[in-house]
């Protein structure tokens, strides 16, 4: 049985996770987390939820404590990324997180400390996205023709704070990747156009999350899109993360290499 906690258990994408994990046979939810100034403190998960009682209180993550968990899920906020991270580095036990908005430095942290303990790091864990990921790779003679533009369209909810959000950077970044293209986060226009990858963001009522990436030239207009119909989606991808990472040695990984099993 693998041991889980999480850490931002009553948001958006925590609060799922841990329903999530509630109906799973191999894996337990042991320990739940928020911030140290949350009211939720000292209460019921499941009452604070709105459910049922779990008889688990949620708990402030200290780094002196040794709490009942064998792996750490983090969904919170930068503050809660790293405080979580820092735990996992001291205590020797594996991280996963898909906390986006995280600063260069942080990433940079994060990336030193994998040296150490196996990490799960992606900004986005729905299998959809990353199947777009691996089929941007088998499209690179096309995004590297400098006579087609590259457009990110993405939107989500009103409440979302970073913009443009991390999957349309992830996205962004693979195509520079294969292309070398800048990328221009404001979707300004700049030229020459074929030397750039231009996002376009929006924030509008309660989307959960809409990408769409277009090519266009050469006569032709390419469009490829997805639509995350609920943030269920998401979770699905943290179970697998969870069930993948358990046994791994130290080394960053993403969702990424858990379709390569």
């Amino acid at each position: 049985m693998i041991r889980v906690g999480v850490n931002g258990c009553i948001g958006k994408m925590g609060s799922i996770i841990c329903y999530k994990i509630l109906h799973e046979n191999d894996i337990v939810l042991t320990e739940a987390f928020e911030r140290s100034n949350s009211e939720s403190i000292g209460m019921d998960l499941g009452l604070v939820l709105g459910i049922e009682e779990w008889k688990l209180n949620i708990k402030e993550l200290k780094n002196s404590e040794n709490y009942k968990m064998d792996i750490i899920v983090d969904f919170s906020s930068e503050e809660g990324f790293l405080n979580s991270l820092e735990y996992s580095f001291s205590h020797k036990i594996p991280f996963i997180s898909g906390t986006t908005g995280i600063s260069e430095k942080s990433i940079k942290k994060m990336k030193e400390y994998s040296k150490n303990i196996p990490i799960l790091y992606s900004s986005n864990m729905s299998t959809g996205i990353n199947s777009i990921l691996k089929g941007l790779e088998k499209m690179k003679d096309i995004l590297n023709d400098r006579k087609r533009d590259i457009e990110i369209i993405e939107y989500h909810h009103n409440k979302k704070k970073d913009s443009p959000s991390g999957t349309a950077l992830m996205i962004a970044k693979k195509i520079s990747e294969l292309t070398k293209r800048n990328i221009n986060r404001n979707g300004s226009v700049t030229f020459p156009r074929g030397d750039e990858i231009r996002i376009h963001s929006l924030r509008l009522g309660e989307i959960y999350g809409y990408h769409k990436i277009i090519i266009s030239g050469n006569g032709e207009t390419i469009e490829i899109s997805h639509s995350a119909l609920s943030r269920e989606t998401f979770a699905n991808g943290v179970i697998e993360s969870i069930r993948f990472l358990i046994d791994k040695k130290e080394g960053l990984y993403s969702i990424l290499d858990i379709e390569r099993r």
